[in-house]
């Protein structure tokens, strides 16, 4: 078995190599965009339009970091920099959070031009139609955690710390760390239908398959959050698994829509 792994990625490993490449590239060009641009309102003949130019203490990452630290943290928390690099880090983490949000429709496109050669041309078609789907459900999942999920979560969070008598201040690196890893895990937790779904249209897991494993795939939320879950809290890893497990039983139900749709 190991050998028969060591020769897959052996023969693979330029194309994996390729598209791996073409990923980091996407991925380097956001992140100097967001690491040396801002973003600024100009008014011409009475109109407003956006324009983008260099300013590197105040770019896109710091502006995106303003209106999150308005939007989620409670009023009178106050955001530290306890060490000396603790701004800049802040500032590259944010940018490099905002780049592998924004090239994940390009991430998802690389991985089915990589699978694409092993499949027939039916399935290269079907594959294609889960991009769009894959990436909007990607972008709801970082929208509903950065909206709704996150002002609740430090909300809870600073009511603790009021009810402990410590004062409502957070260093900015322990922010930026938390809510980013948490984000991004919500977002790839919003990709299980699609990938449930895709996979009974392939033949591959039957619906009935889905159904019967349900327990499994609780654990499995379970053992997600705990692993992504930013301090390993039961709280933080609830909040995170319970939305898997309400997609996973949604999963269910479409994968066995569409495989009626396929016998049909």
């Amino acid at each position: 078995m190991e050998n028969e792994l060591i020769q897959y990625f052996t023969k693979y490993s330029d194309e994996i190599r390729y598209r791996l490449i073409r990923i980091l590239i996407v991925f380097a060009i956001l992140f100097v965009l967001f690491t040396i641009f801002r973003i600024e309102d100009v008014t011409i003949l009475g109109h407003q339009f956006l324009f983008i130019y260099p300013d590197p203490y105040s770019n896109i990452g710091a502006q995106v970091l303003s209106v999150l630290e308005t939007h989620i943290l409670p009023p009178n928390t106050q955001l530290l920099i306890i060490k000396p690099i603790d701004g800049i880090m802040a500032d590259f983490y944010t940018c490099m959070a905002l780049s592998i949000i924004m090239s994940m429709p390009f991430i998802i496109y690389q991985i089915s031009k990589f699978i694409t050669p092993a499949l027939k041309k039916s399935e290269i078609t079907l594959l294609k139609s889960i991009i769009i789907p894959a990436s909007l459900l990607f972008f709801a999942g970082v929208f509903m955690g950065l909206y709704f999920v996150a002002p609740e979560l430090f909300r809870i969070f600073t009511a603790f710390d009021i009810g402990l008598g410590a004062a409502t201040t957070l260093s900015i690196s322990s922010f930026i760390s938390f809510l980013f890893m948490y984000i991004i895990a919500f977002g790839l937790s919003f990709e299980i239908p699609i990938f449930m779904v895709y996979l009974s249209k392939f033949g591959i897991v039957r619906s009935s398959t889905w159904r019967e494993s349900w327990r499994y795939a609780v654990i499995g939320s379970l053992f997600y959050g705990m692993i992504f879950s930013p301090g390993v809290t039961g709280f933080t890893m609830i909040v995170i698994a319970i939305p898997m497990i309400i997609l996973y039983f949604c999963g269910v139900y479409f994968s066995k829509r569409v495989e009626k749709s396929n016998i049909d």
